[in-house]
């Protein structure tokens, strides 16, 4: 009977939180180890904390979580600050109220034929290198094509033409298959990807834009939370506890990391221990500590993808501080 009482009152303690929880929808790009935050604050149970209920789901590539964003299909996209950009040019408005990574979110990684000699090279060398190469990246017209296509540009080579690009979506298995079976030369993969190549011993780190080889992208607005302007004015304490649970998250991933890399484990259980302790130092350099922002590092951006349209960005209102924890 004791027993029975007990269950009874779990249950309606349960259905009594639910019935208050705000439901939150977050549209993420694949499954990327970059997103760490996303899947401590699920995991941590920290959207509960702040009475959310979050309802996640995955598109592939940066394009369809920004339209989710536009639509107001989602509260929340996790998305590249350069698409916010591109919509500004455009006359669009997306804002920014979260800066999870101030870096790119994925390296080069080459073969044994590209890696030759790649030590030696200065980032110009390696880019000229690619010329006639096969790169593969999650999704056409996704921030790590655009991210090519300048470096491509700055040293002279275009994209398409002297590079192909190869689209293979967010999971790492297409990458490492596609090594395997010669299809490809070089790739700008989510990790855990490029960690998974490098362990199957088809693919080195070529170029290191995690560890701010590339001086251009060392400290801009890469990888952000977003929303529409609209429910910065209807839902600011929604986003507010996003933010919160974020902020709470990053936390625990900076400062603790033996508890990070023990929760990502958990969200890539069929991946070895050694390739979850990696993949969460090298990501680790780009993930912020507070999700600030500076309107230089916008302008940053700007300079490095150079987007063009009819209209010019007013830079700050394309992020917001104010949603972040006091």
């Amino acid at each position: 009977m004791k027993f029975l009482k007990s269950s009874v009152v779990v249950a309606s303690a349960l259905l009594s939180w639910s019935a208050c929880a705000e439901t939150v929808k977050i549209t993420n790009i694949g499954h990327g180890y970059y997103s760490g935050a996303l899947y401590v604050a699920k995991r941590e149970k920290l959207f509960e904390k702040y009475g959310l209920e979050a309802d996640i789901s995955f598109v592939q590539g940066g394009p369809l979580a920004l339209q989710a964003a536009l639509t107001k299909q989602a509260d929340v996209a996790v998305v590249s600050y350069e698409h916010i950009l591109t919509s500004a040019v455009q006359g669009k408005q997306v804002v920014a109220f979260f800066n999870i990574a101030n870096r790119p979110v994925n390296n080069v990684i080459g073969n044994d034929k590209l890696m030759e000699g790649a030590e030696k090279l200065s980032v110009e060398d390696k880019i000229k290198r690619l010329k006639g190469m096969r790169v593969a990246m999650p999704s056409a017209g996704g921030s790590g094509e655009k991210m090519l296509g300048v470096l491509a540009k700055k040293y002279g080579l275009t994209l398409p033409g002297d590079i192909t690009s190869v689209y293979l979506g967010a999971e790492a298995p297409s990458y490492v298959a596609a090594f395997q079976r010669d299809l490809i030369d070089a790739a700008l993969p989510f990790e855990p990807a490029g960690v998974l190549v490098q362990q199957a011993g088809k693919g080195r780190i070529f170029l290191n834009m995690m560890n701010g080889e590339v001086p251009e992208v060392r400290d801009i607005l890469f990888m952000v939370l977003a929303t529409h302007p609209d429910n910065i004015k209807q839902k600011p304490e929604l986003l507010r506890k996003v933010a919160a649970a974020f902020a709470d998250a990053v936390k625990i991933l900076k400062s603790d990391p033996k508890h990070g890399k023990a929760l990502m484990a958990l969200e890539y259980p069929s991946m070895a221990p050694e390739t979850n302790d990696l993949a969460y130092d090298i990501v680790s350099q780009i993930w912020t500590k507070d999700g600030k922002m500076t309107e230089a590092q916008a302008r940053a951006t700007f300079a490095y993808l150079q987007p063009t349209g009819p209209q010019d960005v007013n830079f700050p209102t394309t992020f917001t501080n104010e949603l972040l924890p006091k």
